[in-house]
């Protein structure tokens, strides 16, 4: 198919992105390469190609006094996001996605999103480009379906995106998979890992994408255990049996699969209710 727009993301926060220089690290650390890729892409490919990119906000010298940033990091401009914002539409980008955290909140440091910084993002946008409707999405922030809501009327951004909550949960946009009972949500999630599980089937993961050894089937395992969070951390048992390398089948995921429903088929709503995993809020 027709390609429609190339997207340079400078929001990876990853030691894989520390290794190789790019993501977050291209940005905070060599800005003006960040910008050079952008404004050569913009430059040479066809106008109707669109050029976007995908940003954090910028470490501050308060997040330094407050140690967020660690003993190694220097400082390289542009330091605000409005710099940041105004460097992008001077290399001609058509959008910019912005991840309301910077890149040390990352894994155990997560914190809140900075909605805050994203409206700013969004304001600076739109009053530098001239474009009272240039395309700001916001990222950070969205475990619930009613989270996009608020982040919209927040940051007043033109969309919404998710990573990690679309792991577990695909349909996160989809209204009608959200107001489901116990039951309900118990099959929602064991539904989405027996679909996942036959799109592996039919699409294998590279060998070796996550190590060679356990093969093509780490791919799946690390997608089962996000999308399964809930009831695996009931049910230790099989989430050894899951992290077991001994366990490198798609058949043998099913058969996991196929235990998990049966232990919750023998509960009724109310004793579902009594679990932690009931409720859509509890991951």
């Amino acid at each position: 198919g027709q390609c429609v727009a190339i997207d340079l993301n400078l929001g990876c926060p990853q030691a894989i992105a520390r290794k190789g220089r790019y993501g977050s690290f291209l940005h905070d650390e060599t800005p003006e390469a960040a910008y050079d890729v952008l404004t050569r892409l913009r430059n040479t490919l066809p106008k109707e190609v669109g050029v976007t990119a995908k940003i954090r906000l910028p470490p501050t010298e308060e997040d330094a006094q407050a140690g967020k940033l660690g003993h190694e990091f220097r400082f390289v401009s542009p330091q605000t996001i409005e710099e940041r914002v105004r460097r992008l539409i001077d290399c001609g980008v058509d959008l910019i996605t912005v991840h309301g955290r910077t890149r040390f909140e990352n894994k155990v440091a997560v914190g809140a999103a900075n909605w805050d910084g994203i409206q700013i993002a969004t304001a600076t946008a739109r009053e530098y480009s001239g474009d009272i409707d240039f395309p700001v999405f916001a990222n950070g922030g969205i475990e619930h379906f009613s989270d996009v809501q608020k982040c919209f009327d927040h940051t007043l951004c033109s969309g919404v995106m998710s990573s990690e909550s679309l792991l577990e949960q695909p349909g996160l946009f989809d209204a009608e998979t959200i107001a489901m009972n116990g039951s309900g949500i118990l099959e929602r999630q064991l539904n989405y890992a027996d679909t996942y599980l036959d799109y592996c089937t039919l699409f294998p993961p590279l060998p070796g994408s996550l190590g060679i050894k356990g093969g093509s089937f780490n791919v799946a395992r690390s997608h089962l255990f996000k999308i399964l969070h809930r009831y695996l951390e009931e049910q230790p048992d099989l989430r050894s049996w899951l992290g077991n390398q001994e366990m490198c089948k798609v058949q043998q995921a099913k058969e996991l699969i196929s235990t998990l429903r049966a232990r919750y088929s023998e509960l009724d709503e109310e004793q579902l209710k009594m679990k932690s995993s009931w409720n859509d809020n509890s991951s």
